[in-house]
């Protein structure tokens, strides 16, 4: 079977998976449906050199979305345009603290005869759903060649920092 064949139907197995863990989490689920319904959150937009001193291939940007009338975060939603391939990920939060982390990543396809990557089609990816309770990872589902393939690398570490860095970036712009 064809690659691009074989693709929407390997998105569709993770989507589905992704579901299953959210059904076993009905709070978790409440909480995300909550927010992403959520019209009132304010959202605070973050582009390239406002949240990273690395230089990013296609640039980049990250959403908070807050409470304005306690400068509550919410969620913040992170979205990278890399050489090969485009990364988004949200942190959904209560009381500030972490709930739940949706990571995807889809990678493009790589052009042998151009030695490039090709940014108009897509080669695989990941997706990952990631179940947080105060602040601690409890739960998680990935499809795919993730960044988390390598053992060595601590998931629960690697988000909380991300989220505190993320965080910290959004309460600077907030309070500017």
């Amino acid at each position: 079977m064809k690659p691009y064949l074989v693709a929407p139907f390997l998105f569709i197995m993770v989507s589905l998976k992704a579901q299953n863990i959210l059904e076993r989490y009905p709070e978790v689920f409440e909480i995300k449906k909550s927010i992403d319904n959520n019209e009132s959150l304010q959202p605070v937009i973050l582009e390239n050199d406002d949240f990273t001193d690395d230089s990013l291939d296609g640039g980049g940007e990250v959403i908070g979305f807050y409470n304005s009338t306690t400068q509550e975060i919410k969620k913040i939603s992170i979205t990278l345009f890399l050489s090969y391939g485009i990364q988004r990920y949200s942190f959904y939060l209560k009381n500030e603290k972490l709930v739940l982390v949706m990571d995807k990543f889809k990678q493009f396809d790589y052009d042998k005869e151009l030695n490039k990557f090709d940014d108009q089609n897509f080669d695989g990816g990941f997706i990952g759903t990631y179940i947080f309770n105060d602040n601690r990872l409890i739960d998680h589902i990935s499809l795919g060649h993730k960044r988390f393939e390598d053992d060595s690398i601590d998931i629960e570490e690697t988000f909380l920092k991300e989220l505190d860095f993320y965080s910290k970036k959004i309460s600077e712009a907030l309070n500017d």
